[in-house]
């Protein structure tokens, strides 16, 4: 019996030490389960959290883009506005100095420039028609003298001044009015009627000085 009661003993601490054992490798386990699972959530709630930081840069950007492009856009109407502000203006201006140039003597002068260059560029044309402002047609007589030739003067749609020449058989027209070179807003305008915008008292339509 004592034999029996020894080896019962031995057989009982085994078991208990594997028990022991079994029961420490569960644990081991269990704990790094439990740290595996901390560890995944700790990482999803740092990606949650970058996803989130991230998407809202992205929107703060977006938002910070549309405000700023809107911005823009707005100045640039604005800058457009005026820009018509300022040429309505200017050409207010510029309409006030003809009216008041045209009722100058050297209107008169000017009106003959205008005649011979716009002949010379109707070589050969026989019936020359010129058409002026009504209010122009008391100066027919010194441009026909300017002319040198025989021309007929008609009144016609021409609200600033100047004039317009055409011959019908060859289908040409020499438009020199100042309607068209205001039309124009390309720099032929101050070509041909030399108009200055300074108040120095100088002629309006007087040509720029050529520089040495």
């Amino acid at each position: 019996m004592p034999e029996l009661s020894k080896k019962l003993e031995r057989f009982t601490s085994i078991l208990l030490a594997e028990a022991t054992a079994e029961n420490e490798r569960t644990l081991n386990e269990l704990k790094k389960r439990h740290d595996a699972a901390l560890e995944s959530a700790e990482d999803r709630v740092l990606l949650e959290a970058y996803e989130y930081i991230h998407g809202e840069v992205s929107r703060i950007r977006g938002e910070q883009g549309r405000k700023v492009s809107q911005r823009l856009l707005e100045n640039k109407r604005a800058l457009s506005r005026r820009r018509e502000e300022i040429a309505d203006e200017v050409f207010a201006l510029v309409r006030e100095r003809i009216a008041a140039f045209t009722r100058t003597p050297a209107y008169r002068q000017r009106l003959q420039e205008l005649l011979k260059e716009s002949l010379a560029a109707l070589p050969g044309a026989e019936d020359v028609v010129v058409t002026l402002r009504e209010e122009d047609l008391p100066l027919a007589k010194d441009l026909r003298a300017a002319a040198g030739r025989p021309i007929t003067v008609e009144a016609g749609p021409i609200r600033l001044g100047g004039l317009i020449v055409r011959s019908d058989s060859l289908g040409l027209r020499a438009d020199a009015s100042f309607d068209c070179a205001m039309a124009g807003l390309d720099g032929h305008f101050a070509r041909v009627v030399g108009l200055s915008l300074t108040d120095d008292g100088a002629d309006p339509l007087a040509a720029p000085a050529k520089e040495a």
